[in-house]
């Protein structure tokens, strides 16, 4: 399996497991309620203790998924600022739930810039332009199809000199890039004013919490529609979420497993990597003609590899790939045998 989020393989460790069905015997498999009404517990408040200890924020804020998350900070950050007005910068090459948070922020009164992916110049002028009191810009940290990082340094500085605020999904970096896995602000040493983790991928459980200062995390909390409106998670979602914090922050194991793997990729394929904590899972395997993508992956298939073409519309006409995503699961001879497939393939 090539083509897994679960890139520490805690989806089936045995203590997040055991976690999960100890809160499910305790407190039932529903919340039962909404944050606001019944559905807060203490499960609920340790799991956004341990993303804001792990993250070092004051605070963090649980949502049922990482795209009510995007979708509901970016909707009530625009209505808070209606009076005044708010600037959202966005890279054209951001998750599709940050889309969709910027076409409500646009609803809600806020003004929307997209940008060219990556480009610091473009967002300067952005932010520079902007006629609005407040600004915000927001990108994927790990941008999923094409494996590249945002330049965080570079965009917090432009943020800092137009006074504008950073906000950072950082749901494939999170437990992936950085020494401990803490993700984009540990690997450069920086840190935005929000910082949005997903459970559902290296963390190997469900939900999503956005890490910030409290008095964001309040506004969220009373102002987020899909935190107001929406049944909150599970009790073993809940638990869930917390085993895998508090392995990553005792146990260095899974997160450097997998760097040594993204590493021996690297290795076998013959391209250069300084750091393997920054390098990140997701490679794309550049094939270009989408029915060959196709068919390379049914090869792959058919040998035992789980390896997607990726096609348009989620990437360009003609510019086709197979996604490639490490796991820390994977044994050297996987990734071995893999690069011998592809390379059987001509790719």
């Amino acid at each position: 399996m090539f083509s897994s989020s679960n890139y520490l393989g805690l989806a089936e460790d045995p203590r997040v497991v055991a976690a999960a069905v100890a809160a499910t015997e305790e407190f039932g498999a529903g919340s039962g309620g909404s944050r606001l009404t019944t559905g807060t517990s203490d499960l609920h408040l340790r799991a956004e203790s341990a993303v804001a200890r792990f993250t070092g924020y004051a605070d963090a804020v649980l949502f049922a998924t990482g795209y009510q998350a995007n979708v509901s900070t970016l909707q009530a950050l625009a209505a808070a600022c209606r009076g005044p007005g708010l600037t959202i910068v966005s890279d054209a090459k951001n998750h599709a739930s940050i889309i969709d948070g910027c076409r409500l922020a646009k609803a809600s009164g806020a003004e929307v810039r997209v940008v060219e992916h990556r480009d610091i110049a473009a967002i300067d002028r952005a932010l520079a332009e902007r006629t609005t009191e407040h600004a915000l810009m927001v990108t994927d940290g790990l941008f999923s199809m094409d494996g590249v990082c945002a330049p965080l340094p570079e965009l917090i500085d432009a943020c800092q000199r137009h006074g504008a605020w950073s906000m950072l999904d950082d749901a494939h970096a999170i437990g992936t890039i950085g020494a401990t896995g803490r993700g984009l602000p540990e690997h450069f040493g920086v840190r935005p004013d929000i910082q949005l983790i997903t459970a559902s991928k290296a963390l190997g459980a469900e939900g999503a919490a956005v890490a910030t200062s409290a008095p964001v995390a309040e506004l969220l909390r009373q102002q987020a529609r899909s935190f107001v409106f929406s049944t909150s998670p599970a009790p073993g979602t809940c638990a869930a979420i917390t085993a895998a914090v508090e392995i990553l922050e005792c146990d260095p194991g899974p997160v450097q497993r997998l760097h040594a793997n993204i590493a021996r990729w690297h290795v076998r394929r013959g391209t250069e990597v300084h750091d393997p904590a920054g390098a990140g899972p997701i490679v794309p395997v550049h094939v270009g003609d989408e029915a060959a993508a196709v068919e390379a992956a049914a090869q792959l298939s058919e040998r035992g590899f789980i390896v997607p073409a990726i096609r348009w519309p989620t990437v360009p006409r003609g510019e086709a790939i197979l996604r490639v995503t490490h796991m820390a699961t994977h044994a050297p001879a996987q990734i071995d045998a893999l690069c011998e497939e592809l390379e059987r393939l001509g790719l």
